[in-house]
């Protein structure tokens, strides 16, 4: 089995593996928030790229909780943000929930296109790891960064799923990108709460009042949730364990 991490989705077109499984992190705070909304029993995720292209979907499901950001702040006329603190049980428990952030869904819809892929946080990174080992095949980690650029804290995130599955996997090969993830992960992993506000879209996060929800980002291997998507969906791998 290979392993590698991409830093940006950007690198997608170039890679000459058919990868069929792969992992899409945005830390901060898109695959937070969706894998904290499937913790409290959210039925289904839609990630679409747009405000207008989830107003569309909205039209069509008209049940559905409308979610999403544009330059960190809550669209308006949305039901909820992109702060994990919003999705509770209360505003997501047995619902679907159509979503768009700025970085984190368009990485979902360009990753997607016949590969498996599950949501990856700090949050369930050692579940996340040992999806991808039962997977048994060439998979692929795909950091989101922000607005075309790297991000620090998607990196650390890769490397610290890396490090599990190289853990529990037998002769798992890793790319360029996976060990220098790993390399990130084994410098910063055991201070996320210093790190995660220091890194660029962090400290926006702190200007824009989210500072509670860097706390929430920064918890590791809270949950054993898994979400994935398949056909443009996102619904739970497994049954919860929170």
């Amino acid at each position: 089995m290979h392993l590698d991490v991409l830093l940006l989705p950007r690198e997608l077109p170039v890679r000459p593996r058919p990868e069929l499984c792969a992992v899409v992190i945005d830390v901060l705070r898109a695959t937070t928030s969706i894998v904290v909304a499937f913790q409290n029993g959210c039925r289904s995720i839609l990630p679409v790229a747009s405000r207008e292209e989830a107003l569309c979907t909205r039209a069509r499901l008209p049940a559905a909780v409308l979610a999403g950001e544009q330059g960190g702040q809550r669209i308006p006329d949305f039901d909820l943000g992109n702060s994990p603190r919003e999705f509770t049980r209360d505003a997501v428990g047995g619902r679907d929930v159509i979503l768009t952030t700025s970085n984190g869904t368009k990485t979902l819809r360009a990753v997607g296109g016949g590969r498996t892929v599950a949501i990856g946080a700090f949050r369930n990174r050692a579940a996340v790891g040992d999806w991808l080992v039962s997977r048994g095949a060439d998979s692929l980690i795909v950091c989101s960064g922000y607005e075309g650029g790297f991000s620090l804290e998607d990196a650390v995130c890769a490397g610290s799923i890396v490090d599990r599955a190289s853990r529990v996997a037998t002769g798992l090969v890793l790319g360029d990108g996976a060990r220098a993830c790993q390399v990130l992960w084994e410098r910063f992993g055991a201070d996320l709460g210093r790190l995660l506000p220091e890194t660029g879209w962090g400290d926006r996060m702190l200007a824009l009042g989210f500072g509670s929800d860097i706390e929430v980002c920064a918890r590791v291997d809270v949950t054993e949730v898994v979400p994935r998507m398949e056909g443009g969906r996102i619904t739970l791998d497994s049954p919860a364990i929170t």
